[in-house]
């Protein structure tokens, strides 16, 4: 495993990272705070010996940003990085929140807000699956687990630069408390439906271009439909993390059937989550105009499953597009 120290996060252990304070107070041990409903950030790295847990404020907090926002996370601070760690290559790092037992009556018992890593860092990953009650209040339990047990080890130890109001370094051989007990594999010890976690590469220090980035999910219970998106995490090698809600276009559907029955059409195609579907329609003549300035037809919008909008016309020949937004 490379363990390079990385020179420009050890030059700045004692800066701050400036911006977005997320934090608000809570009730739970000291020096640590944590309450339902908070967003827990973690980083551990495999045979590491330290994990870093660091509350970063309600999730409340990041499901109202306005779209084409950009935050800083200063709860992160540089210095607790370079404490638990000896570089930024091969990290392991994540973000969850639950409303375990309903404490915000805004959201339902065992809402989840989690992360899922991005296969490519500039498209989105496919979004997690709402689950029932049941199911995810399994997942609850351990990803309150996460910011309840850093608290616990805070208020057994005492106070220091490692152990403060927003972050904790814990070892992570600690049975007890280590981040392994309860993440386990990056699937919250099996309870959830996949790995949540992003990993730097071994040679991410190489040049300060490099990004790693995770998509984050509001799951409120449901049946098997698409979490809703909030934006995405951005984790740089000099140990700063942004939050932004620039959503990317979706991807262009696919139309997979076109059937008429009298004087309806229906055209069905693929679709994506958190958006929109419009249908548009030209006769022979408008094939040589943009697809922009055809007839617009219905819209519905998209859940991730194959969708069909329909048309009604008497016309021989119509030609169709199915339009995302």
């Amino acid at each position: 495993m490379k363990t390079n120290r990385n020179p420009k996060l050890i030059r700045s252990l004692a800066a701050a990272v400036g911006g977005f304070a997320l934090f608000t107070g809570a009730v739970s041990a000291a020096p640590f705070l944590y309450s339902q409903g908070d967003l827990a950030l973690t980083f551990r790295k495999t045979g590491g010996a330290s994990d870093l847990v660091v509350n970063i404020g309600k999730a409340t907090n990041y499901n109202t940003l306005p779209l084409g926002t950009s935050v800083s996370i200063s709860n992160l601070l540089v210095a607790h990085l370079g404490s638990a760690f000896a570089g930024v290559n091969d990290l392991v790092w994540a973000v969850g929140g639950a409303n375990r037992l309903g404490g915000d009556p805004n959201y339902p018992a065992n809402t989840l807000w989690v992360t899922k890593p991005r296969l490519d860092a500039s498209t989105q990953s496919t979004p997690w699956l709402r689950k029932g009650q049941f199911d995810q209040g399994s997942t609850a339990g351990q990803v309150d687990g996460v910011g309840a047990k850093a608290a616990t080890y805070s208020g057994n130890v005492a106070s220091n630069a490692n152990n403060t109001a927003t972050a904790v370094v814990i070892p992570s051989n600690n049975l007890d408390y280590g981040l392994n007990v309860i993440i386990g594999n990056g699937d919250y010890d099996g309870s959830f439906q996949g790995n949540v976690q992003s990993v730097t590469p071994s040679d991410f220090d190489a040049d300060f271009a490099n990004v790693s980035r995770s998509d984050l999910y509001e799951l409120l219970p449901g049946s098997d439909t698409p979490g809703r998106y909030l934006g995405y995490f951005e984790f740089t090698p000099d140990g700063t993390l942004t939050f932004n809600t620039i959503v990317p276009p979706p991807p262009r559907p696919t139309i997979t059937s076109i059937t008429r029955v009298g004087d309806v059409t229906s055209v069905s195609f693929t679709t994506t989550a958190s958006a929109t579907y419009r249908l548009r329609y030209t006769n022979e003549a408008g094939l040589g105009a943009p697809v922009s300035t055809w007839t617009t037809g219905s819209s519905i919008n998209g859940t991730g499953a194959v969708l069909s909008l329909a048309d009604t016309n008497s016309a021989g020949i119509r030609f169709y597009a199915v339009e995302a937004q």
